[in-house]
């Protein structure tokens, strides 16, 4: 059977009758639908492969437009309605010859309760150990692998590194949603605690501080406190100096 002229996308977005928005996943990836929800589009009860865009009202178009943006960037097969594309890709041989992005061995995104999440295309039993090593579970009920519940954010970012760098050197294919990649590109790493000041001493006071009077500094409570502190010696009364001459006697010699 020859190929299909028109092969699948790998995300469509257009607009729906009842949904306003919407987004579908033809291919049912596990990348793309974590795609999908971290561009805050989220799925339709009743409707499989159907993601509605939420708070539609909140610039709507130009969210979507921004979706369709990142995910063409990522390397995502998108097919949209004229609406949401304002850089229409212009067919062209070479573009035609392009082989089809490969599906991702491993997927992470961030789920809006279980935290960072990851997923693994069927058959992927390198992803899966690999994601063991570093942390993850698979969720008892979905078809997941998740963190511990009491994993911090900037652990959970660090484990994502790791894993992925972990993986690209076993040649494994990929995905990160792209505000998580964000995220894990800007983490640092808190910086060192400054050592607490060390206590100064009256003498030590006295000594940057010569203009401080000795007399001050033997009645202060906090040297009183030190044991075997030798009193300090008030100081000296200045010596007398020259006594002042008596006018009287100044111009009493005879002119």
């Amino acid at each position: 059977m020859p190929p299909s002229e028109n092969p699948l996308p790998d995300i469509a977005v257009g607009r729906h009758p009842d949904f306003g928005i919407v987004a579908t996943n033809p291919k049912h990836l596990a990348a793309s639908a974590w795609m999908l929800r971290g561009f805050d589009f989220h799925p339709v009860p009743g409707h499989p492969d159907l993601y509605a865009l939420a708070d539609q009202q909140r610039d709507g178009p130009g969210r979507a437009t921004h979706a369709v943006d990142l995910l063409r960037r990522a390397n995502y097969q998108i097919q949209v309605d004229a609406e949401f594309d304002t850089f229409p890709e212009a067919p062209s041989p070479v573009h035609a010859a392009t082989p089809q992005r490969v599906q991702p061995d491993v997927a992470f995104a961030d789920h809006p309760r279980l935290g960072i999440v990851a997923a693994t295309t069927d058959g992927a039993l390198a992803g899966e150990q690999l994601l063991e090593e570093h942390g993850w579970q698979p969720h008892p009920s979905l078809d997941i692998y998740t963190l511990p519940p009491a994993t911090g954010r900037d652990q959970a970012l660090g484990q994502v590194a790791q894993a992925t760098a972990a993986m690209h050197r076993a040649d494994l294919q990929v995905a990160v949603q792209p505000s998580l990649a964000r995220d894990v590109t800007a983490r640092r790493r808190p910086a060192p605690a400054r050592p607490a000041p060390r206590e100064r001493s009256p003498d030590a006071a006295a000594r940057q501080f010569p203009s401080l009077s000795a007399a001050a500094l033997a009645a202060s409570p906090a040297r009183a406190g030190l044991p075997a502190t030798p009193p300090v010696p008030a100081p000296a009364a200045p010596a007398p100096g020259p006594r002042p001459v008596d006018p009287r006697v100044a111009f009493s010699h005879p002119r």
